[in-house]
């Protein structure tokens, strides 16, 4: 059996995280009965209302997978955030692998590069195989959404540590489409793989018990996940007060830095068709969406989605059966790929209302046609139970000494 370390600060079993990935992943990893699978992670999470899953350094066990939780610190702002993670880095750095479990492999995860340097360090001193998974491209998406200045010594520093990360990372393992990014700085290709993000559709066609009830008197169209300047929700508060004449109603459900703000709007606004609820568990979430007529992605208009994007909540938007309502421009454009909703590329809000109207007037045969569709689509390209063989796969070549591309 082959010790195989997880390393993300966000890492949280699913109770605790609106993340799956990791645990989705090993899930089906377990089941090959090569691996020891661990997994380092905080006792904190952004996005959780300031409140820590675990109170103090932790070790448990979940499905199978030995989880380390590591004591950090709860922030709110972006200085806080990265003094976050420069504690999570250096825990890990002095971080103490049982003798029993001495890695074989580490396999450290961003969005942020300081927890991917601390494993490098690790797998150095350890003699191990390193992958690196790129969630996002980092420094970029912090230049493009405001936070750090481009040309920089913040943003010049970033950038030399992104590329040492991916010159010294065994494989590369991206998540969205950054193959053309990641070229145009010179990385070899032959240490590149694309795993998608995905959704455990076992775990999701689960039947759990409603936490939230929406109005079935109403058309609902709902929005899941984070609250913050990324996830670009203003253009919703926006399109609710164009179609306040309608049955429509909007269903936001979640946290983050700017859910007070956005509610302090809708109040002052005195819109009446728009909610908001707390977060729910990750296993809660799919009945909330079955229960939608319609689900809504917004992005921000940014630069960078021209590489590609991968938005988690996609996949089990698609899962649900349930038409999309897309607002941004990314490529490739999976929801004109996929024939599962409509998507709005122009950045105009009302195109947005003119799309939502579409969806609104459409016959329900027509709008039960398109969430089929998504399902479809989320079936024979994001489940799990295939995307797992990808890695077993990335793991037995690093593992047997054979750098090649999958």
């Amino acid at each position: 059996m082959k010790n195989i370390w997880f390393i993300n600060e966000y890492d949280l079993p699913p109770k605790f995280s609106k993340f799956r990935r990791r645990y989705d992943m090993c899930k089906y990893l377990i089941k090959k009965n090569k691996y020891n699978l661990n997994i380092i992670c905080s006792s904190f999470m952004h996005g959780t209302g300031g409140k820590h899953a675990y109170s103090k350094k932790e070790k448990i066990e979940y499905q199978g997978v030995n989880v380390y939780i590591l004591k950090g610190i709860s922030y709110v702002g972006n200085m806080k955030r990265i003094f976050s993670m420069l504690i999570f880095m250096m825990k890990i750095i002095f971080f103490k692998f049982p003798k029993e479990e001495k890695p074989d492999l580490i396999y450290a995860s961003s969005p942020h590069l300081f927890a991917a340097l601390g494993a490098l360090i690790q797998a150095k001193r350890n003699k191990c195989k390193f992958v690196l998974e790129v969630r996002d491209l980092w420094p970029e998406t912090w230049v493009q959404i405001g936070v750090i200045k481009k040309g920089g010594i913040i943003h010049k520093f970033f950038l030399f540590l992104e590329k040492y990360l991916y010159k010294k990372a065994d494989k590369i393992v991206y998540l969205d489409p950054f193959f053309d990014y990641m070229i145009s700085i010179g990385i070899d290709t032959d240490k590149i793989i694309y795993l998608s993000n995905g959704v455990d559709l076992e775990e999701f066609d689960k039947k759990q018990n409603l936490e939230v009830h929406l109005d079935k008197n109403k058309f609902n169209v709902t929005y899941t996940g984070a609250i913050g300047v990324a996830n670009n929700l203003e253009p919703l508060i926006e399109l609710a007060k164009l179609v306040s004449d309608k049955n429509i109603i909007f269903n936001i459900i979640g946290y983050g830095p700017l859910k007070k703000s956005l509610m302090l709007k809708v109040e002052n606004e005195q819109l009446q068709n728009i909610k908001f609820y707390d977060p729910i568990e990750k296993d809660k979430v799919p009945e909330v969406l079955r229960q939608s007529d319609a689900l809504i992605l917004s992005v921000l208009p940014i630069e960078l989605y021209q590489y590609g994007a991968s938005f988690n909540k996609l996949f089990e938007y698609w899962a649900s059966s349930k038409p999309i309502l897309f607002f941004g421009n990314i490529k490739p454009d999976y929801i004109k790929e996929s024939n599962s909703g409509i998507s709005v590329t122009t950045n105009s809000v009302n195109d947005l209302k003119n799309a939502c109207l579409d969806l609104y007037n459409m016959s329900e045969i027509d709008r039960e046609e398109l969430g089929k569709n998504g399902r479809k689509y989320v079936e024979n390209n994001f489940d799990w139970k295939n995307l797992a063989n990808q890695v077993d796969k990335i793991f037995d070549e690093l593992l047997q000494g054979e750098i090649k591309n999958v």
